[in-house]
């Protein structure tokens, strides 16, 4: 598994007194769409249908995208981890869940592992068929649960944060421009080049398989809802946002390149059909552009001094 860590340390402030870009992103950004997730969780719990599934897959990626919750605190570091496994795991997930499936005991009792109740298996749960069976329904329920307690977990991280003394300004930009580098890391590599063939892993080798979503064919929509979130925390607003801090300390060239990196994205992104990946290229170039926006050009002129660590744990 290919780990990237960024240290970094940044000499910007905003010129906003009242108010910092992640106060103003917890705000307007992050606490809404962690409600907006765990509404749709409920919601696919009264009716576990495709539609439901996809709204709730939706508002999740955009939480995942943006998650601070484990640099505010470490205790929550590997929350994301509990709710969705995507090239975290070493174990073959859907022979597994097969296994929970055709087990009899309780839904709390076969579920004992934190694999078992993300969102991967609970893709397993819903599409590995064409039919929901009772079983299936009970094993689904309890794996919402365990998912909106992990939301909610996230909620308070963020609640607790704005009403407590903040950190310094600085490490809060840091902290945000090392997330969005993150982000942008893993979806040109692990969501969009593994199974498109463009990553170094599986050069000229696609594989629609390796997609994210494989089984409800929802890869390009959680590609999606990530670059939404980009462009929520980059683009234009009526709040404080990263973007607008950066275009406030003389970075705004730079902030239009990301911007544009993202547009360029999407509209790529809408060309592609079905969750095919076998034309992906150009939606790989463009996210590799921003990334490189991220990584190059923002990062140098707020006057970022970043290091980073490079370490394979396979």
């Amino acid at each position: 598994m290919k780990k990237i860590l960024f240290m970094m340390m940044i000499l910007v402030s905003t010129v906003f007194a009242d108010q910092t870009a992640l106060n103003s992103i917890l705000k307007n950004i992050s606490i809404p769409n962690v409600d907006k997730t765990i509404k749709n969780a409920n919601v696919l719990k009264e009716n576990l249908n495709e539609q439901n599934f996809k709204k709730f897959l939706s508002s999740w990626k955009k939480v995942e995208a943006l998650y601070f919750a484990g640099e505010i605190d470490n205790d929550y570091l590997d929350t994301p981890r509990y709710i969705d496994v995507f090239h975290n795991l070493k174990e073959d997930l859907k022979e597994q869940m097969q296994r929970v499936i055709a087990s009899k005991d309780e839904p709390n009792i076969a579920l004992f592992k934190n694999s078992f109740k993300t969102i991967n298996a609970l893709e397993y749960v819903l599409f590995n068929d064409d039919k929901i069976t009772k079983r299936e329904k009970l094993l689904s329920l309890a794996i919402l649960d365990s998912i909106v307690s992990h939301l909610n977990d996230i909620k308070g991280v963020y609640t607790q944060y704005l009403s407590s003394k903040p950190k310094s300004e600085t490490w809060e930009n840091a902290m945000i421009i090392n997330s969005l580098i993150a982000s942008t890391y893993r979806l040109k590599e692990w969501r969009i080049g593994d199974p498109s063939g463009n990553s170094s892993k599986y050069k000229d080798n696609a594989d629609n398989k390796r997609a994210e979503y494989f089984l409800s064919k929802s890869s390009f929509l959680a590609i999606k809802s990530i670059l939404d979130a980009h462009e929520e925390i980059m683009g234009e607003s009526k709040y404080l946002n990263f973007g607008k801090m950066a275009v406030q300390s003389g970075a705004k060239a730079e902030v239009a390149e990301v911007e544009n990196a993202i547009h360029n994205s999407l509209n790529e992104l809408k060309k592609l059909k079905n969750d095919d990946f076998s034309n992906a290229k150009d939606l790989y170039e463009d996210v590799k552009s921003l990334h490189n926006a991220y990584y190059l050009s923002l990062i140098e002129q707020l006057a970022i001094t970043a290091k980073i660590l490079d370490a394979d744990g396979d």
